[in-house]
């Protein structure tokens, strides 16, 4: 039976391990993760104080949408969690105001309940938005960029105000710098597929719906969800399958223990830790681009390079409690476009978002600021 050895601790790779592990027939007698930190679950960390109050150190909530999505909630469902949910409904405040901040104001985005009204900054309706994309002509590319992409398919307003606030809050970048394949990739295959973004959604939904398999997946599509978390904040989840490792024999984690050399020999990986040395029949990476460049072979320069040019952005977060609710509208929170030359790319309404992530006490609320460090 084989070896497999997966590199990196954080969401992705504990997934890669789970799945490894429970796979029927599964070839692999032995499946290895190694994490170089103390913490697993990388960018998912969630800071519980005593009060009660959660502050997530990175992602904050999941959307139940696609197949990402999809397989996030049966996951959940897997690990037994399902009570520990905490759901956002389409028809919540934190769903229906969104707002944006340009020129000094906070200007609420459009939702479909506005279909037929102008606001700024867009100054055209939601409606012609959509019908000018129906009628738009597809263009087959391989790949372009967030900002071009939405350009071409609604115009260069709504690029320019709602894909690149977008882009800041979700990627930490510019749209004139990320790729639309990469960052909306269904958006941009149903575009490609039938012509439009509207008539390749419209198609795709029964696929959507029939890829559903858990229940928790049935539920949420039938309640509407918008966002979920979990009690304890999302590094429930990831903690919850470091759990699972504990009772299973396939898959052994290995903590503070960086993967320091890769070679390949004799149709084998051999892999050198700060301990021992591991041979494996098949490596998964789940590490950033510019860690594996520093670990892969001398006969893979090239690859190296081409790894090692891969922008990244640095990112910081000011978490914030005021005694009370200082926000008069509930919602979401708001981003900032890049436009606006602002170290701020967003605000997050926690306690809107997630009032039992509060203190227990219910005297205080929770904001996030996201600030560009680049």
């Amino acid at each position: 039976m084989a070896t497999a050895v997966v590199l990196g601790g954080g969401v992705t790779g504990l997934s890669a391990a789970y799945y490894l592990g429970k796979l029927q027939a599964s070839p692999f007698s032995k499946v290895i993760l190694l994490e170089a930190s103390s913490h697993l679950g990388g960018w998912i960390k969630s800071i519980r104080h005593e009060d009660g109050a959660v502050f997530e150190m990175g992602p904050r909530s999941m959307r139940p949408v696609f197949n990402s999505g999809n397989n996030a909630l049966e996951l959940v469902e897997e690990l037994g969690l399902q009570d520990k949910v905490l759901s956002v409904t389409r028809e919540h405040a934190a769903v229906k105001n969104k707002f944006i901040y340009v020129d000094g104001k906070l200007l609420t985005l459009p939702t479909p309940r506005d279909i037929f009204r102008s606001r700024p900054p867009l100054n055209q309706t939601l409606a012609s938005l959509l019908y000018n994309e129906w009628r738009t002509k597809s263009i087959p590319v391989e790949d372009e960029t967030a900002h071009d992409f939405i350009s071409r398919r609604f115009g260069t307003q709504a690029a320019k105000y709602l894909a690149d606030a977008m882009c800041q809050g979700v990627f930490a970048g510019k749209s004139t710098l990320l790729s639309a394949r990469s960052c909306f990739p269904d958006v941009f295959k149903a575009e490609q597929e039938h012509g439009s973004v509207i008539k390749g959604m419209m198609k795709n939904s029964k696929k959507r719906r029939a890829a559903i398999k858990s229940h928790l997946g049935l539920l949420a599509k039938r309640e509407r969800w918008a966002m979920w978390s979990l009690l304890g904040g999302l590094q429930t989840l990831t903690d919850s399958i470091e759990s699972h490792f504990q009772e299973t024999e396939t898959v052994t984690v290995q903590c503070n223990e960086p993967c320091l050399k890769l070679e390949f020999l004799n149709g084998k990986a051999k892999l050198e830790t700060t301990s021992f040395s591991i041979e494996a029949d098949h490596v998964f990476s789940a590490l950033p681009a510019k860690d594996i460049a520093r670990i892969l072979p001398g006969n893979e320069s090239n690859l190296s390079n081409i790894l090692r040019k891969v922008p990244y952005s640095t990112v910081g977060l000011v978490h914030l409690e005021y005694e009370g609710d200082p926000v008069k509208t509930k919602g979401f929170g708001y981003l900032v476009p890049s436009c606006e030359k602002s170290r701020v790319m967003g605000v997050t309404f926690d306690s809107c978002c997630f009032p039992q992530l509060d203190r227990r006490d219910g005297k205080f609320s929770r904001f996030t600021v996201q600030l560009t460090l680049h």
